[in-house]
């Protein structure tokens, strides 16, 4: 699908994506700006996020900016509100990109970092999913959660980070079947990645490496999250009777 045919779909809808200050959450943002969307980008960051508007806006978008703590609930429903009263009392789409990732093994692991990734990567996702919902249109709206290969196989140095994104797969498809159950058409999907060219992936590696990077320990060309965000708006330009749960997407040359 061509940016002409993904604007003809987009164009006028509303969006909320948070971790949009960076990554893949940034490059969506940009992405459904680009095709029409007008874009609420959340995170913790105010510079980035303005930096980040303003790129949507110089392109001949439209964008807010909503600051929040994604570790504070009520930050989550106040940058939520916030979107939907800024344009016009309404959502049609929430991206959660809001994540982190560290290498805390199961067996000698810190308990602040395994309780900071629950908390970040799976309850924020449900607030925000769950607060969202009260402001979707009644045909439906989308939601798209931002999982992981390792919410597929359990990496050996990863294991808590895992459990929190095979939680992410365990929601959506949860709530996706809640809405069926009371005749919600709202689409709810995700999209695991492998590698991608991050400053997450960076500080991951350097974590469980003893500080080599992404670069030393990846001999291989990786992900850009352009090209996550190309799935992305794929996924929410399809017919509204077709809905794509889950895709994985790896570099070509990664094995797992």
């Amino acid at each position: 699908m061509n940016l002409m045919t993904a604007e003809t779909e987009l164009k006028g809808r509303t969006a909320l994506v948070t971790g949009a200050s960076s990554g893949i959450g940034r490059a969506i943002a940009l992405a459904l700006g680009e095709a029409g969307v007008r874009v609420t980008v959340c995170a913790r960051r105010r510079d980035r996020l303005e930096a980040v508007a303003a790129s949507i806006r110089g392109a001949g978008g439209e964008a807010q900016v909503e600051t929040a703590d994604f570790f504070q609930v009520n930050e989550i429903d106040a940058a939520v509100r916030g979107a939907a009263d800024h344009w016009g009392g309404g959502l049609d789409i929430l991206i959660n990109s809001a994540g982190i990732g560290r290498q805390a093994k199961l067996m000698d692991g810190d308990t602040q970092d395994w309780r900071e990734m629950m908390d970040l990567n799976v309850l924020a996702l449900a607030v925000a999913s769950r607060e969202a919902l009260k402001y979707f249109p009644e045909k439906g709206g989308d939601i798209v959660n931002l999982g992981s290969m390792s919410g597929h196989r359990v990496p050996g140095r990863g294991g808590f980070y895992a459990a929190t994104k095979f939680a992410v797969r365990a929601m959506t498809e949860g709530l996706r079947q809640e809405l069926r159950m009371v005749g919600s058409l709202t689409r709810v999907s995700s999209v695991s990645p492998g590698f991608v060219d991050t400053e997450l992936l960076d500080d991951y590696f350097k974590e469980g490496t003893g500080g080599v990077g992404r670069y030393e320990a990846i001999q291989y060309p990786i992900l850009r999250p352009e090209d996550v965000a190309a799935i992305v708006v794929r996924q929410l330009t399809m017919p509204r009777t077709v809905e794509i749960t889950d895709v994985l997407v790896r570099p070509t040359a990664q094995g797992v």
